[in-house]
């Protein structure tokens, strides 16, 4: 399989890694606001890709969301970005899929 593909197919799975940025905002300290609403942008060009270990490393993702600020919902709506960087692994579910298996932000 082509470099090109394996960055193509992790873009999308890193990008929709629910999980793992699920867990980023629950980590994220905002008392007693919270986000509704979060995105993430990730050029395949940003990924490197390890074939023999079966591993890669990205930066320069981009997590946008939303904080609502006020008593009710919709009071104060900012809007947050953060660039992200991490790694990981994938496997080869046969030759022309992969599916992600670790993925660790640093």
């Amino acid at each position: 399989m082509k470099t090109e593909n394996i960055q193509n197919q992790l873009a999308t799975q890193i990008s929709n890694h629910n999980t793992t940025w699920g867990n980023l905002l629950a980590n994220t300290n905002f008392g007693n606001e919270a986000s509704s609403y979060w995105t993430v942008t990730l050029q395949p060009i940003h990924i490197s890709v390890d074939c023999i270990n079966n591993s890669f490393a990205f930066k320069n993702a981009k997590f946008l969301f939303d904080v609502n600020i006020g008593i009710s919902s919709g009071d104060d709506i900012r809007l947050f970005t953060k660039q992200v960087s991490g790694h990981g692994t994938f496997l080869f579910v046969d030759a022309k899929i992969i599916q992600l298996q670790t993925l660790i932000l640093n």
